[in-house]
């Protein structure tokens, strides 16, 4: 086999590789991340503690005002292996577009750490979050 023919077969399958990749993440909603979440009619809304449910009902309230035709299903409990079972039993069961995690304020934006990890990396639609901050124990 001659070198080119193997450079050649080494670069044909890094590119499958590559579209492969992009193909998944636009199937799961990754690539066009805010304009994905835009089109969602169904968002599960999930939250982890008091604080942060008071701050998705907020936000839920809100997004109502503004956008009176989409549904908001709130799922709330202690986070935890249980939480993502659930979250994705609900998934199925109430088929959302997307699913928006409330995090704590103080909770890193850019680490996919936690439940809102785990779903970044598992769920089967886009998930994106909401940051409650102190306000919301009010």
């Amino acid at each position: 086999m001659s070198v080119w023919l193997a450079i050649g077969l080494i670069v044909a399958g890094l590119v499958v590789v590559a579209i492969a990749i992009l193909i998944t993440d636009i199937a799961r909603g990754d690539v066009g991340g805010r304009h994905t979440m835009a089109r969602a009619r169904r968002l599960l809304v999930v939250a982890t503690d008091p604080q942060t449910t008071r701050g998705a009902e907020r936000w839920i309230a809100e997004q109502r005002a503004e956008y009176p035709d989409r549904q908001y299903f709130l799922l709330d409990d202690t986070e935890g292996e249980d939480l993502f079972l659930a979250v994705d039993a609900a998934i199925e069961r109430e088929r959302p577009d997307a699913v928006v995690v409330a995090r704590h304020d103080d909770e890193s934006h850019t680490l996919l750490s936690g439940l809102y990890g785990a779903l970044k990396e598992d769920a089967k639609v886009p998930v994106d979050a909401i940051y409650v901050g102190a306000e919301a124990t009010a």
